[in-house]
């Protein structure tokens, strides 16, 4: 894990690749399923796959669903992306300090 203030860029970085290893392995996202966007923080934030907001103010990173959901997913709701590759834990720590620190932009 890199130390140190976590930048947006660093974030999307990490989504993005994530994406791009999932769709090498299972191919392109079904349109209204898979249709998550993250362009700036605020979008990310904003997101609510199964209904529920990614990133609400106020919440520790911990506590927020897009790292319960990034780390092992929420009773019927799997880890995502679904079917992997995952994130690293080291790789979800970072997006958690990011979180806590407020979601600084770069």
């Amino acid at each position: 894990m890199s130390e140190g203030q976590v930048k947006w860029s660093r974030v999307k970085e990490l989504l993005e690749d994530v994406m791009e290893r999932w769709i090498s392995r299972h191919g392109e996202p079904a349109p209204g399923i898979h249709d998550y966007y993250w362009d700036t923080p605020q979008s990310l934030a904003n997101n609510k796959p199964y209904a529920r907001q990614l990133i609400e103010p106020g919440k520790p990173g911990s506590e927020t669903y897009l790292i319960i959901f990034l780390r092992r997913g929420m009773g019927t709701i799997p880890r995502m992306p679904r079917g992997g590759p995952f994130l690293s834990s080291d790789e979800i720590d970072e997006i958690e300090r990011w979180i806590d620190d407020g979601m600084p932009e770069d």
